[in-house]
């Protein structure tokens, strides 16, 4: 390409300064020195979520230590058997943590003598729904069988493989379709692709929260829960090699 006059170099500075502005793009030289236009692209794909992971914990307090480890056994065990009752799978069942402590009773009754402790036990798992209709049954039998802890509640899709195979594809033609758009407006050839990459952004959506450390729900019932969307979001940066 070449350029002959003063006015034709303004009049060509100016559509590269419109098209990095407005189309997000940049002409670069590579090592080898073969001109490049670099575009980013984006592909989304949002799917109805059927998995959920819920983080349930029990906390138990006590100012006998064997006492607090027997208590949060007991409910330990009265949520997993409740679990089993409802159908959900015992390899759905996930160990995350267990955890034994003490602290001076001093700080909540300052009556307490130096030597009197509070000893508290905390047993979390995640339970693995395969069945998004029976949240609000799983939160119920959980809170209701001795639970007093719900940490977190993520949504997420057995489809999310095929979906980001899908928004990745959506992202390259994107991107591919930017570059093709560039290389018209300036009058030259796209070659080839000379580089991309690739960036995972996908997300779900995830409820906490935290109930008291008192007893079990003793009757109660989880609010309704909206599930929204699993989006899967996938950005690709992709250099064209172009010619004039």
């Amino acid at each position: 390409m070449k350029i002959l006059t003063k006015n034709s170099s303004q009049t060509i500075f100016l559509v590269v300064f419109v098209l990095t502005v407005f189309l997000g793009w940049t002409s670069v030289a590579s090592a080898d020195g073969i001109q490049l236009i670099q575009v980013n692209g984006r592909g989304v794909m949002s799917l109805p979520p059927d998995i959920v992971k819920i983080s349930i914990g029990i906390n138990t307090e006590k100012e006998n230590i064997q006492e607090a480890i027997n208590e949060n056994s007991s409910r330990v065990e009265s949520v997993k058997t409740a679990l089993l009752s409802i159908g959900i799978a015992e390899a759905d069942i996930k160990t995350i943590s267990y955890s034994l402590y003490s602290s001076l009773k001093y700080y909540r009754d300052n009556t307490a003598g130096p030597d009197e402790n509070i000893y508290s036990v905390y047993y979390s798992f995640e339970i693995t729904l395969r069945d998004a209709s029976k949240l609000n049954t799983v939160l119920d039998s959980c809170v209701n069988n001795g639970a007093n802890n719900i940490t977190g509640i993520t949504y997420d899709s057995s489809g999310r493989e095929s979906a980001y195979d899908e928004a990745r594809n959506l992202a390259i033609d994107d991107a591919t379709t930017k570059a093709q758009k560039i290389a018209e407006k300036l009058g030259v050839t796209i070659r080839n692709v000379d580089s991309i990459k690739v960036s995972d952004n996908s997300t779900g959506f995830d409820y906490s929260s935290r109930m008291g450390m008192g007893g079990g729900g003793d009757g109660a019932s989880s609010p309704s829960m909206e599930p929204g969307l699993v989006n899967i979001n996938v950005d690709v940066e992709m250099s064209f090699a172009y010619s004039l």
